[in-house]
């Protein structure tokens, strides 16, 4: 019934997740496509839509997992796995504190317009809930969905203006793309055991980097 349904995904609901684990498969979906192919391909097949409901949920599975599917090498077939576990249940995530992040990346991932199109529909059907609170509504702009109802020209054109905006940030901030499925990637040097005084000082640049990027988007704006 319906309100097993709901009560199914209740945002109560929450997974107890091994530290280590998570933190383990994070470090696994970076490996080189040969190495990794499995495991990722594994993951989305393992879980069904429920548990990956849960785990996109969830904050340190999120973090760890879900950013590492979205955001790492493998994101490209990553988000082309998990679109089809997921559908039915964007719209619930999209208006969770935690999951809506999970939603953003998903879209972002995905490699083509098709993909896209067929989340932002979707998206569209819940458009009371998404509007029901601030993360809902951040789902709304950023995977264009009112400019989905609106035709395909318009969703077209709202698309392409995103992503003209996300490549000149990168451009302006100095951020390179990893390398994709297949792809050749730089060789990573093994990284040396930090201090405290060192990761201090990186937070303090990271916190630089991030007031940084915010002028430049608010001049962004500004200007458009």
């Amino acid at each position: 019934s319906k309100t097993d349904d709901l009560q199914e995904y209740s945002s109560a609901d929450r997974l107890t997740i091994d530290a280590a684990g998570a933190r383990a498969l994070y470090h696994i979906f970076h490996f080189t496509q040969r190495l990794r192919s499995e495991w990722v391909n594994g993951f989305v097949k393992l879980y069904c839509q429920s548990d990956l409901v849960k785990i996109a949920n969830d904050g340190l599975a999120s973090r760890c997992i879900m950013d590492a599917l979205l955001e790492g090498p493998a994101k490209s077939t990553s988000s082309r796995l998990l679109l089809p576990k997921l559908s039915g249940r964007l719209s619930f995530l999209a208006a969770e504190r935690v999951g809506h992040h999970v939603v953003l990346k998903l879209f972002k991932a995905l490699p083509s317009i098709e993909d896209q199109a067929t989340m932002s529909a979707e998206l569209s059907q819940s458009l009371n809930r998404l509007g029901s609170n601030a993360m809902g509504r951040t789902v709304m702009t950023s995977c264009v969905v009112k400019e989905y109802l609106e035709g395909e020209a318009t969703w077209k054109e709202a698309l392409s203006k995103m992503k003209e905006k996300d490549n000149w940030l990168k451009e302006i901030m100095g951020e390179d793309e990893e390398a994709e499925d297949g792809g050749k990637g730089k060789k990573r040097k093994r990284k040396k055991v930090k201090s405290k005084d060192e990761m201090k000082n990186e937070d303090i640049q990271s916190k630089k980097k991030t007031k940084k990027k915010m002028e430049v988007e608010q001049c962004h704006n500004f200007l458009t």
